[in-house]
């Protein structure tokens, strides 16, 4: 969908949905703005789409990074750090 249709209040498809506010507040992290609302749909799912394909980028970049400075560590110590560094976290430790 173009930018087109985002400049578009209400679009094709008349004010947002309920489930699609709710997904574009997941991806957001917090509750979007009360305007939000008069958005169409397919306009939501666009914003909530991009901001998904960007966080899962912006996750990747991170990955190589670290696996990247961890040819900094000796050899030996790459297991341990690893571990220590991409450990699932919220979880108690066994």
């Amino acid at each position: 969908m173009s930018t087109e249709a985002l400049s578009r209040p209400g679009g094709p498809g008349g004010p947002g949905e309920p489930g699609e506010l709710a997904q574009l507040s997941q991806e957001l992290g917090v509750r979007p703005p009360a305007a939000f609302a008069e958005l169409a749909a397919g306009q939501l799912t666009v914003l909530s789409d991009a901001l998904r394909r960007e966080h899962e980028s912006r996750a990747a970049g991170l990955n190589e990074a670290a696996e990247n400075a961890l040819t900094l560590v000796p050899a030996l110590a790459r297991g341990p750090v690893r571990r220590v560094l991409f450990r699932p976290s919220g979880g108690s430790r066994p």
